[in-house]
């Protein structure tokens, strides 16, 4: 594979995490993120992950956090039922990094270890009281100071 093939991208997951599954061997999950240094009028990049590192993505990750996306080019094409050739590339995820997490994925996954924490401490606290506690912990999250910006990290 060439080394032109491969790259990084840092950026913000901008869409939602889509998976589906075609058939038994094979989950494919779709996201878009726009680059940090991406203008204004720059669309978001399309991100293709199979499997076991697209179920680890859609796990991990929600819209709004930032990841650091090492990716190969991957050229498909086929035929239409009318015999009409076609194209596309994609961008297939080969593995993530997290670099910041939105303050909502943050709660959410706050919310989600203290049900898994009462879960296997035997409590008896209820599943319909997480929505409660994810929005407690959002509102605590959004009064948090914000976390600094690419520009302000020194390094």
């Amino acid at each position: 594979m060439s080394a032109a093939n491969n790259g990084t991208i840092i950026g913000t997951i901008v869409s939602d995490i889509n998976q589906r599954t075609p058939n038994d061997s094979l989950t494919i999950t779709e996201f878009r993120v726009a680059p940090v240094d991406a203008r204004e009028e720059d669309s978001p990049i399309p991100f293709t992950a199979y499997n076991g590192i697209g179920d680890n993505i859609k796990q991990r990750y929600n819209k709004g956090d930032t990841i650091a996306v090492e990716y190969r080019l991957r050229y498909n094409t086929w035929q239409t039922p009318e015999g009409e050739p076609r194209g596309r590339m994609e961008v297939i995820a080969t593995s993530t990094t997290t670099v910041r997490l939105g303050q909502i994925s943050t709660a959410q996954r706050a919310a989600e270890a203290v049900m898994e924490a009462a879960d296997s401490a035997g409590s008896s606290v209820r599943r319909e009281a997480t929505p409660a506690s994810a929005k407690t912990l959002v509102a605590a999250a959004a009064t948090r100071k914000a976390e600094p910006t690419l520009d302000e990290v020194p390094f």
